[in-house]
């Protein structure tokens, strides 16, 4: 704090403007008296009194700060708060009566009278100022400690929770790539080579896209999109007849970030369901619109009837923990609708992450 200019600024203006006060007061009380003086007179002869103040502030707050990084008992810091008030005080008393004499033209011998006027006139409001001093070092290097461990609670704690959020999100990598890689196991048995090579291919695309993101916390909506898209590719090559998807998006939500692999497991939720139905052409359709600051997803798909919807692996579940650490307020509804058709309301707010 002491090397902020801003200390001493507040420090000098201060103890300035103090000075200013005492002096208007005491010009005002000799005025038209036998011990009349200029105002300017005035000043000069009361500055050392309260510009002294100012180095002396400083060593006070000096000395807080000191304190309160040594690991001492409290006694030990009083002891140690009132050996420097002793040496600051009997400091400031000397070098004030030695300017006043020197600014009066008196005599070095008068040093003793003006010290005994000192203590038995001034002295008990220079340990007050002091005291008050003393209180103000003390509560600003509080405030500013408790600020300090605020922050740093504030930043483990979101370090904790970014760590949590990855761990999360690795586990939807590995339940993801389980998928895919059996889907590509069914067209090999399936005797579909070629079918089997394009979904190598686009997976192998998939896995880039999670290598070069695997640091970014967030994506863009297109880029999540282009992944999901990839993903609907492979299924569609083993549930062709199984599935009709559809993904409509308004354009002013592509360049929106939204958490990485976020909707992934709502829409493999919504394929794992669609494949397993008896009847062809299941619908999956994912509807991404924006309302002021929220950005909604809307998928809605087929499900067996008598089928709870609880989700496939840790899909679901993931996705809701992951938000309600990111999020205060988020809507992750499921709801059914008519003709066997499930719909999942996904809302967040745009740009109010919490993590």
């Amino acid at each position: 704090m002491l090397k902020s200019r801003y200390f001493w600024l507040a420090n000098s203006a201060f103890w300035v403007a103090v000075l200013g006060i005492f002096v208007h007061i005491q010009y005002g009380t000799v005025l038209g008296t036998a011990d009349e003086l200029s105002w300017g007179r005035t000043w000069v002869l009361m500055s050392p009194w309260f510009l002294t103040w100012i180095p002396v502030t400083a060593v006070i707050f000096k000395v807080v700060s000191h304190n309160a990084r040594r690991d001492q008992h409290l006694t030990a810091k009083i002891l140690s708060h009132a050996v420097w008030a002793g040496l600051l005080l009997s400091f400031y008393w000397l070098f004030c009566s030695s300017i006043r004499i020197l600014l009066r033209d008196d005599s070095l011998s008068d040093l003793w009278d003006v010290s005994t006027h000192i203590f038995t006139n001034s002295a008990q409001l220079d340990i007050a100022i002091y005291v008050g001093v003393l209180v103000i070092a003390l509560s600003i290097n509080f405030y500013h400690r408790a600020m300090q461990e605020s922050m740093e609670l504030r930043r483990v704690q979101n370090d904790l929770v970014q760590e949590q959020l990855k761990a999360l999100r690795t586990q939807l990598n590995p339940h993801f790539l389980f998928n895919t890689l059996n889907t590509i196991a069914s067209l090999v048995r399936l005797k579909r080579e070629k079918d089997a090579v394009s979904a190598l291919s686009e997976l192998s695309m998939m896995l880039r896209k999670i290598l070069e993101n695997k640091e970014h916390t967030d994506i863009k909506v297109k880029d999540e999109i282009s992944f999901i898209q990839s993903y609907l590719t492979i299924q569609k090559m083993r549930f062709a007849d199984k599935l009709n998807t559809n993904i409509s998006v308004e354009p002013d939500c592509m360049e929106i970030e939204i958490p990485n692999m976020l909707l992934q497991p709502l829409v493999e939720n919504a394929v794992q369901h669609g494949s397993q139905m008896e009847s062809n052409s299941n619908p999956v359709n994912l509807n991404i619109t924006r309302s002021d600051n929220e950005l909604m997803f809307v998928l809605t798909n087929k499900i067996s009837r008598g089928d709870k919807h609880d989700g496939f692996g840790i899909g679901l579940s993931t996705t809701r923990e992951r938000l309600n650490r990111l999020y205060q307020k988020f809507r992750l509804e499921l709801t059914p609708l008519n003709d066997g058709v499930f719909q999942t309301i996904l809302a967040i707010p745009i740009g109010a992450k919490d993590a």
